[in-house]
């Protein structure tokens, strides 16, 4: 941890950077497929820099550089930099979680905030520390909860920077009410969803008790509250509404006031509740089968394939020929229709060959659907009736996989396999990644296609 320099000078990530740099240079000498690129970015280069985040804010321009370094690595893996690799995905769409239909690595500017805002709620829930003292005798108290905008010009910007994330913080906090020694009456939310001072404010306005706290309102015979003027008519039911709301807090305890935070249901802060919470702002507007992409026993980098072909962007004929890549867009196998993602996966007579194979076996009526995603949410829903549902998940990653080896065969190999032979590999394929994930089964490839059958 540097001590001493500038906390917004990029000079003191320049550590973060090299390791970050040096990792690649070992991982780039390695094949390694777009899923342990995946693993490796967010297992090793997400966690480098996560001790500075939890400190200092980091400048933009580290931020940019970072990307750079994770995005290029994530497309490019270890091929010459010189030579142009697609970016099948955008970034942005990258950051956001698998549920929302991202890769899940993690958006370093959330991150670094969810991170600060730890010092924060130390701050409002913490009593006995000495570096919570030195910050009150330093800057001043606002409220009972946190301290004063550090507005000196030298010597404060660390302080600075967490202190301006507590609008962000409190804005997804409750009190629970103790004995109300800590929580402002009008200003702060503590009776409801908003605060006294939104839900009246023509209340509010009359006051002559605006900066009290909830203990000062109170006295031996109940709520003590006291207006400039007498109330006219029309404020009369209002009043009344008020009165209703304060009537559900007839009894203070004796215990001090507590901070919840409303993201957990317990009411504990936690820097990954933060982050999920601060990126729900980017979710996926329509359905997303994430759990038929990420949850299915199948190995990371199908799995990443999967993702690929549920975003639309697998680089198929078409997909090539809008990038500048191809003149004909010819499917390989059928030779008749243009080579797209739904007709080459879903429709082209060659592959519903290899979904009949299972079809057939399960007994039931098929009709295929328009696009991957469809096709995912539909085989989920078809699964519930069948004898063994996770097996009956990872039917379509076998046959995606089967008829995108082949088709790379075809495309740059110039080799080809009988249909008879890819049904072979499609289901040697299937038993292999079932008895992978249940090898105390004893089964063989005839008992376990039974096991699909409807329960």
């Amino acid at each position: 941890m540097p001590l001493g320099d500038k906390s917004k000078s990029k000079g003191i990530w320049n550590n973060v950077l090299e390791k970050s740099e040096k990792k690649l240079a070992n991982w780039k000498s390695q094949y390694l497929s777009l899923g342990g690129r995946a693993t490796l970015i967010n297992s090793v280069l997400d966690a480098l820099p996560t001790y500075m985040m939890s400190v200092y804010p980091m400048p933009a321009s580290v931020r940019d550089r970072l990307d750079v370094i994770r995005r290029n690595f994530l497309w490019q893996g270890n091929c010459d930099p010189n030579k142009h690799k697609f970016h099948l995905v955008k970034w942005n769409e990258v950051l956001v979680s698998k549920k929302e239909g991202g890769l899940g690595t993690r958006n370093l500017k959330i991150q670094n905030h969810s991170l600060l805002m730890k010092w924060l709620w130390r701050f409002a829930s913490q009593e006995q520390s000495l570096w919570k003292d030195t910050i009150k005798a330093r800057y001043g108290m606002e409220t009972r909860w946190i301290s004063n905008i550090a507005t000196q010009p030298y010597g404060t910007g660390v302080w600075r920077t967490i202190r301006n994330l507590w609008p962000k913080l409190i804005n997804k906090c409750t009190i629970k009410i103790g004995d109300g020694g800590k929580t402002l009456f009008w200003e702060e939310v503590w009776a409801g969803q908003v605060s006294l001072k939104a839900s009246f404010p023509e209340l509010f306005s009359l006051s002559l008790q605006k900066v009290a706290t909830v203990k000062e309102m109170r006295d031996a015979q109940g709520w003590n509250l006291k207006f400039r003027r007498p109330l006219n008519d029309w404020e009369v039911n209002r009043m009344v509404e008020f009165l209703n709301i304060l009537e559900r807090y007839k009894e203070l305890s004796n215990r001090e006031d507590k901070l919840l935070w409303a993201p957990d249901t317990q009411g504990r802060f936690s820097v990954g509740t933060a982050y999920r919470n601060s990126q729900r702002t980017h979710t996926q507007s329509s359905y997303w089968p994430w759990k038929m992409i990420w949850k299915v026993k199948v190995p990371f980098k199908v799995a990443c394939f999967t993702w690929l072909l549920a975003k639309q962007v697998v680089l198929t004929q078409d997909n090539r020929m809008k990038k500048g890549l191809d003149l004909c867009s010819r499917c390989f196998f059928c030779e008749c229709e243009t080579e797209t993602i739904n007709h080459l996966f879903l429709h082209c007579k060659e592959t519903v060959k290899l979904w009949q194979i299972f079809i057939n076996k399960r007994g039931i009526s098929w009709s295929m659907p328009g696009s991957i995603k469809e096709a995912l949410a539909c085989w989920n829903r078809d699964g519930n009736q069948s004898g063994h549902r996770e097996r009956w998940k990872i039917v379509p990653a076998c046959i995606w996989w089967t008829i995108w080896l082949e088709r790379n065969q075809r495309c740059f190999e110039d080799k080809s396999c009988s249909m008879e032979k890819m049904k072979l590999k499609c289901l040697a394929l299937f038993y292999f990644w079932c008895k992978h994930e249940y090898p105390h089964e004893d089964e063989d490839i005839t008992s376990m296609l039974e096991s699909l059958r409807s329960s």
